[in-house]
């Protein structure tokens, strides 16, 4: 039954990505991209390819739900996510677009995650993969998921732009609602309650995030991505202490980190952009990828607590029958990587 519907979530993951993906290429993209005798092309021009990417890290999430995380079948739907991401690219730079255009890419799109499925199977075996990492991924790219933003000033009143405006705020929800499924999904459902503190505060943070400045606003950008974060890690077996120490530990990384991941950001939109055959960001603002950010901020998030766990004390529910030759490190290590590795079966 547990398996029955995990694989119904990552199914539903898939499709649902390759909706969204094909809307916003199709649809939004040919809207929002400025002409090439525009004077001035500013932030978020092009969100449009940060929906379609997380899109893209949806469908993957998908696919590593359905086979819980086993280590080839990662493999082998990342090398299809990244040839995805690359044909995402190319279908920008000829400059598709049109309601029957964003049909057949739709059906392409769900082609394609049948073909990362198939690809998984085939290799699939029983040895598990980075379940943490990937999970921790995940989490994080729902919460950099709120952050996408048009580019125009409030109040948005031409009626065309007010429609994109909305459009935007659902495809955000469904893509916020399905990366928290596939969380959910690769979690012990035992310990779910553990999380949901952690959850709400990064619910919380999401408004002084996305529209507060000064410190209000930037204690919400710190807190929205290391709570999401920290909700992964509050379903292993982690003392209370240990984790608000991880939580704060990854709250206080974000400070020298998000100068080098808006840089690292920067240059991988640009290049993006330039590979796409679009207008280039003008050099007074920043081409930032949040789809680049948020993957390497669930990273860096994982091997932060991950550190914290091998460095642990024994954990009191460690199992019993231990190796005697097992340092303390890592029976607590283990101990606590278990309880979110891959959920389990029965449930």
């Amino acid at each position: 039954m547990g398996m029955r519907w995990r694989s119904v979530i990552g199914g539903l993951s898939g499709l649902a990505a390759a909706v969204i993906w094909a809307v916003c290429l199709a649809i939004y993209q040919p809207y929002m991209e400025p002409s090439p005798a525009a004077e001035f092309v500013g932030n978020n021009t092009y969100w449009p390819r940060d929906i379609r990417q997380l899109a893209i890290l949806l469908a993957f999430g998908g696919v590593v739900l359905i086979f819980r995380a086993d280590l080839r079948a990662v493999l082998a739907a990342a090398v299809g996510a990244v040839i995805w991401v690359g044909a995402d690219l190319a279908l920008d730079r000829a400059g598709v677009s049109g309601g029957v255009a964003a049909v057949w890419l739709a059906a392409g799109g769900a082609v394609a995650f049948a073909g990362m499925v198939f690809a998984a199977r085939t290799v699939a075996t029983p040895e598990p993969g980075p379940a943490h990492f990937l999970t921790t991924v995940f989490a994080v790219a729902a919460a950099v998921t709120v952050l996408i933003t048009t580019p125009w000033d409030e109040p948005v009143t031409d009626a065309a732009d007010v429609r994109v405006e909305n459009g935007l705020s659902l495809l955000k929800i469904v893509l916020i609602v399905m990366l928290a499924a596939v969380t959910m999904g690769l979690l012990p459902l035992d310990r779910l309650l553990w999380a949901l503190p952690f959850a709400a505060l990064a619910a919380l943070a999401a408004w002084p995030a996305t529209a507060a400045y000064g410190w209000l606003g930037a204690l919400g950008l710190v807190l929205l991505p290391s709570a999401a974060a920290a909700a992964v890690t509050a379903t292993g077996d982690v003392p209370p202490l240990r984790l608000l120490a991880i939580t704060g530990a990854c709250a206080l990384a974000l400070i020298p980190a998000y100068l080098l991941l808006y840089f690292i950001g920067s240059a991988v939109g640009a290049a993006m952009t330039s590979l796409a055959g679009n207008p280039a960001i003008d050099s007074a603002d920043t081409d930032l990828s949040l789809a680049t950010v948020a993957l390497l901020l669930g990273l860096l998030f994982a091997t932060i607590s991950r550190a914290f766990l091998a460095s642990a004390p024994p954990s009191p529910s460690s199992s019993p029958s231990s190796s005697p030759s097992s340092s303390p490190a890592d029976s607590a290590a283990d101990s606590a990587a278990d309880s979110f590795s891959a959920p389990d079966e029965a449930r």
